[in-house]
């Protein structure tokens, strides 16, 4: 894989990619889905999620976003309280906005919907995708009253919604990989013998040296988690001491506008007179390398979650270790773990349907099967930290930056 050019975006154009995700990229997921109408109805105090995509920060009164294929032109409609069509028209994006008084919603939606005469229309309620599920049972029950034999037609936007947010603009995937850069720059910088004093530096002084590098280069951080010794999953870093012969590992992400990077690195301090990670530690990690490896080989088009699990957790099993009790990676952009098809198994009562979710294009995802383990050389258990980001193109993935291949060692 070979890494990708360097691109150093000064800025991110917010308003510039929400225009472009929804005048570009929605029409052609709805020819693709086969969804001829996506409507999203909210209200004040249990807004919609998605809401936030369109650049809408509060509603009040019951609310119609309404998104759709009829020839051309692409429709574009908003149906809402007059007191609240002020920031919806300023978003830019609709080309309609119907003010409604003391009528209500309901007249509007129901002329608007008629006039369409849709086949299938997307809403967003789902069992496994959080973003996707904000319609109400109460709005549900308000859109039976006014649409009728409509309904018939609801299916859910989940998949819609999933492939809106988890495809990535140029100017997302730049972001991102000035992100993911920056992350793997910094982690390589606090590896270094310069950082970590053994006997002397903790887990919390390399993490805030690494957060104050970070705002020196222009990044913020959303997330931290250096780890010494036993494994602990997602865990602050503590006052724990490091010392020669501790395994570090960082699970660490700086984000620039907005957009995260995720990566994990594993590093040992050396002993006196040692000049290599022991025999056991490299073991573990060049499993660890395979099985990323294998899971980057299945992260293309067509492909399921699933199936990058299943070759990434297959290569560990494969080499005798046990399944890691988490998923294989998941999307990255506005956040840490972002919106997008689960590199995930098929534990359905955790992970539901989202793991049978397609790959795509222009999807990006931190891909990270581990081993949680305890070798007969130490009596705890550990676990490896490998974790890369990868944009997915045509034909395969590519890795962002400078993978790590081995053991980083600190003298």
């Amino acid at each position: 894989m070979t890494p990708s050019p360097p691109r150093r975006p000064t800025s991110v154009d917010h308003e510039s990619i929400r225009r472009d995700r929804i005048n570009v990229l929605l029409p052609r997921i709805l020819k693709e889905q086969g969804i001829d109408a996506w409507l999203t109805f909210t209200r004040e105090n249990t807004p919609d999620p998605i809401l936030a995509v369109f650049g809408i920060d509060h509603i009040v009164a019951r609310g119609a976003f309404l998104f759709a294929r009829k020839g051309a032109p692409f429709i574009k409609t908003a149906i809402a309280a007059s007191y609240d069509v002020d920031p919806i028209k300023k978003t830019g994006l609709f080309d309609e906005v119907i003010a409604y008084k003391s009528e209500g919603v309901k007249p509007h939606l129901r002329k608007v919907m008629d006039g369409l005469t849709p086949d299938r229309i997307a809403v967003n309620m789902s069992r496994d995708v959080t973003i996707a599920d904000g319609l109400t049972v109460g709005l549900r029950q308000y859109l039976d009253e006014t649409l009728g034999e409509h309904t018939k037609k609801f299916v859910s936007a989940e998949r819609l919604v999933v492939s809106l947010l988890a495809r990535k603009l140029p100017a997302e995937i730049a972001a991102l990989e000035e992100a993911v850069t920056g992350t793997q720059r910094i982690i390589a910088e606090a590896l270094t013998s310069e950082r970590v004093k053994p006997d002397v530096t903790t887990e919390r002084a390399l993490a805030d040296w690494m957060k104050a590098r970070a705002k020196e280069l222009g990044y913020e951080v959303p997330f931290e988690s250096v780890v010494v010794g036993p494994a602990r999953g997602h865990s602050d870093p503590t006052d724990r001491v490091i010392r020669r012969g501790d395994v570090i590992r960082i699970d660490w992400g700086a984000s620039f506008g907005g957009y995260c990077g995720d990566i994990q690195r594993t590093a040992y301090v050396l002993k006196p007179g040692e000049n290599k990670a022991p025999a056991w530690l490299e073991k573990l990690f060049a499993a660890t390398l395979k099985a990323n490896r294998a899971a980057l080989a299945a992260l293309r088009p067509g492909n399921t979650g699933l199936d990058v699990d299943t070759a990434g957790r297959g290569s560990l099993v494969a080499d005798g270790y046990p399944e890691y009790p988490h998923g294989t990676g998941h999307a990255i952009g506005l956040k840490v773990h972002d919106v997008g098809p689960l590199l995930g198994p098929d534990w359905r009562e955790r992970y539901g349907d989202a793991v049978r979710f397609t790959i795509e294009p222009d999807q990006v995802f931190a891909v990270e099967p581990l081993i949680y383990f305890k070798p007969p050389e130490i009596d705890y258990e550990i676990h490896t930290g490998l974790e890369e980001d990868a944009v997915v193109g045509p034909d395969g993935a590519r890795c962002i930056g400078t993978p790590q291949t081995s053991v980083i060692l600190i003298r």
